[in-house]
């Protein structure tokens, strides 16, 4: 394994610190009671298998763009020659993958990956900046008709940083990615980027249709494990062109022109940056889903509301990862669990969800070809 490889795994195990805004710094439209899990429907999504390649990834928000049919996005992403099995012989990692999945009812899916220059020796992201100093983390996306609207953070090797430091990198803020013919193959797809946020807003956690507006949950950074959630909206319309029309939910309630202001409302106490927030009709409730507010969560949790804005419950614990309970064979310590996501195309009357694990070490990540991929679960809503 090469020492950019090794570099780049040390980054993602800081990333997941970075964007989780960890208090224990000691380690590295589209809704309470316990929820339980239904393992026999979990082949309502996709498996994740490793195919072409393609060698494990984590983020996993994914959007429908046709009936049975979704876009995946991921985030750092190993790969390799189309016939490797094993992440200890990938050739690198990139910082983002997509994937298209096709589950026709009553059958497996199929789910295929794309990457540039796959065949190369230096494998690129699909959102590539063509550098290696800038690049991005794919957040949510929304589809308007063949387009697809997806917001992306922006990273950067931190100036100065020596080779081999976890934290050599910073977010330097949001992106918005659009494609104007989402429903052809990937390969084929026209991507235009702009600036969206500057590096203290992290828009897109959640990207949520309400009406002729779509809100965009926001995560404020105010330091390190400081910050909270806040919204803002843009009509849809107007979503190619955000520049000048945005709106932010303010403490009174009120939409007010402009990007997040000081005065804005704290729909969640807690920095999110990685969440879902979804409507089922059959209860009546938004669910936003995320891990636990402590890290590393054993927990997925999930909070409830009559809107999309809220108010929102308390976080309430709907599923354990089975990797992380000590009693389950083959528990290993360094083994944490993050990226929950919900994934509504999949399942209405259920939860059908994905989250993914990693190791804190190394040589951990690179042989335990059961972890660092995203894990199909479904639950039961609540009563």
């Amino acid at each position: 394994m090469s020492f950019d490889k090794a570099k780049s795994i040390l980054r993602n195990a800081a990333k997941l610190l970075v964007l989780g805004n960890v208090l224990a710094l000691s380690l590295l439209g589209q809704d309470s009671a316990p929820m339980t899990h239904n393992r026999d429907q979990s082949h309502l999504l996709p498996d994740f298998n490793y195919t072409e390649g393609w060698l494990g990834a984590d983020d996993a928000y994914s959007v429908p763009i046709g009936p049975n049919k979704s876009v995946w996005l991921f985030g750092d992403t190993f790969v390799g020659d189309a016939d490797t099995k094993l992440r200890s012989q990938s050739k690198t990692m990139i910082h983002n993958s997509v994937g298209i999945s096709e589950c026709e009812q009553g059958m497996n899916c199929t789910l295929k990956y794309f990457w540039h220059d796959r065949d190369s020796a230096k494998p690129r992201s699909f959102f590539d900046t063509g550098t290696d100093d800038l690049y991005y983390w794919p957040l949510d996306g929304f589809r308007e008709g063949k387009t697809l609207y997806l917001s992306l953070l922006a990273v950067r090797n931190k100036p100065g940083a020596k080779l081999g430091d976890a934290f050599g990198f910073e977010i330097v803020g949001t992106k918005m990615a659009t494609i104007d013919n989402v429903q052809l193959p990937p390969e084929k797809w026209h991507v235009s980027v702009q600036d969206l946020t500057d590096a203290h807003l992290w828009t897109g956690a959640s990207l949520v249709p309400d009406g002729k507006y779509v809100i965009w949950y926001t995560e404020v950074s105010e330091g390190e494990g400081r910050g909270f959630m806040a919204v803002m909206r843009l009509p849809r319309n107007k979503m190619a062109k955000p520049s000048g029309n945005w709106e932010y939910l303010n403490t009174d309630n009120h939409w007010v022109a402009g990007l997040v202001g000081r005065d804005a409302m704290h729909v969640i106490e807690q920095p999110i940056s990685e969440m879902s927030v979804r409507y089922h009709p059959t209860i009546k409730k938004w669910l936003a889903l995320s891990p636990g507010p402590d890290f590393p969560s054993a927990w997925a949790v999930v909070r409830t509301a009559d809107s999309p804005l809220g108010p929102w419950s308390s976080p309430k614990q709907i599923y354990e990862f089975p990797e992380m309970k000590r009693d389950n064979p083959g528990y290993d310590k360094d083994t944490f669990c993050y990226a929950v996501k919900e994934h509504i195309e999949f399942s209405v009357d259920r939860i059908a969800l994905t989250y993914a694990c990693n190791s804190m070490v190394l040589s951990k990540t690179m042989s335990n070809m059961n972890i660092y991929r995203p894990r199909p679960v479904v639950l039961d809503l609540p009563k």
